[in-house]
């Protein structure tokens, strides 16, 4: 150290904090930010009403002045939501000592609508309502409703299957189907003995159509989900040097199909196998190694309602969508999901934006099965947004 500094200098104690690096998380405080709840949580939404103010120079320049207001309103909103502090020290000449910091915020904007713009004197002044998050919105979301039509399962059991174990595969079904109405989020309506003939049903209409007119067809609507499960039943021998082991093979899948569309959109498949029996040379190995047939009726009861279980764990995390459809009389736009599908007056929907990376809107009216929405931003030009597809969010 003796040779790289000289005697009584204060560069020995400069050295040490030389590019020194600080990160720290610092509460960013305006009295132009109003805010009932900070962003504390990763993906969470929320609303930040914000000023922003900047200098009219010269009358010529009041767009401009317009601007950085509205800059100034948003970085403040989103410095709200939340902000990463980076430091750094830096050493001058002699022993002079600068400090940097760089102020980045930790929420992106999604959306904003100008509330409120006013000339005060010498300052032009911008209101904003804006919500900041992240776009990037991974959570599972299973707080709406699952409206389902359960149709005729297909059932297949091979012919070297045990024949008493035909009978069981409709009550597999019932079994699920019993799994499925014991959930709290999910409304069904049975119609097991009619077959989902989806190609049929979107090529008929029902106004010139017989079978509509007479017994009616079992339609999945908007919003609902057509549910066909397929079980099947086969044996499987596995032979080895003095006995071949018979083994009972049990394959579920489950499918999902929008409404009206009759487009899948979810599937889960299971494969379980039990162990029926040895064919051996020796009777008394043959008969003590045959399980139960009621223990294996209760083991393939356990299997399906784990699949059920494990199906809608994993759909309920699926985002609940609809296109919107302009109503040029009313002036609005409508999506066919309402109460039934779980949303309330206070659901929020987005769909992808042009200027901003989402379009929030809010439901103005409700129904059970309609909801009318409002964009965030009362200014847009809403017929530019008919026909697109719009995702509900969780409820605030």
């Amino acid at each position: 150290m003796a040779r790289l500094f000289k005697k009584g200098s204060f560069q020995p104690f400069v050295a040490c904090i030389f590019f020194t690096s600080f990160a720290w998380i610092l509460p960013v405080f305006s009295d132009d930010v109003d805010s009932s709840n900070l962003i504390t949580q990763e993906n969470k939404l929320e609303f930040i009403t914000s000023v922003g103010r900047a200098a009219i120079d010269s009358p010529e320049e009041t767009s401009l002045a317009r601007r950085r207001a509205l800059e100034d309103a948003l970085y403040l909103a989103s410095l709200r939501g939340g902000a990463k502090v980076n430091g750094y020290s830096s050493v001058g000449t002699g022993t002079e000592l600068t400090d940097n910091f760089v102020v980045r915020p930790t929420t992106k904007i999604l959306d904003y609508a100008i509330l409120k713009e006013v000339i005060k004197e010498t300052h032009y002044e911008v209101t904003v309502k804006v919500a900041v998050g992240n776009s990037d919105r991974k959570s599972c979301r299973n707080n709406n409703l699952v409206n389902i039509v359960a149709y005729k399962p297909l059932l297949n059991l091979s012919p070297t299957t045990p024949a008493w174990l035909a009978p069981v595969l409709p009550k597999l079904y019932m079994a699920m189907l019993k799994s499925i109405e014991a959930r709290s989020n999910v409304e069904i309506t049975k119609a097991y003995d009619v077959a989902l003939e989806s190609k049929i049903l979107k090529a008929t209409d029902d106004q010139y159509d017989y079978t509509s007119l007479t017994t009616g067809r079992v339609r999945t609507n908007v919003g609902s989900f057509a549910y066909v499960p397929e079980i099947k039943m086969s044996i499987e021998n596995k032979s080895g040097p003095v006995n071949t082991e018979k083994t009972l093979v049990l394959e579920i899948t489950s499918s999902l199909y929008k409404g009206l569309t009759y487009n899948k959109t979810f599937s889960k498949s299971h494969r379980i196998s039990l162990k029926l029996g040895n064919n051996s040379p020796w009777r008394t190995v043959n008969v003590l190694s045959r399980p139960n047939n009621t223990l294996i009726v209760e083991a393939l009861l356990k299997s399906v309602n784990k699949h059920t279980k494990t199906l809608f764990s994993e759909f309920e995390c699926q985002p609940l969508q609809a296109d919107m459809k302009l109503d040029n009389k009313r002036n609005n736009l409508v999506v066919m999901l309402g109460k039934k599908h779980g949303l309330t007056l206070t659901s929020l929907a987005y769909t992808k934006g042009t200027n901003t990376p989402w379009v929030l809107f809010k439901i103005e009216s409700l129904t059970n099965n309609t909801s009318v929405l409002k964009p965030l931003d009362p200014r847009r030009d809403i017929s530019n947004l008919d026909g697109k597809m719009v995702e509900f969010l969780e409820v605030l």
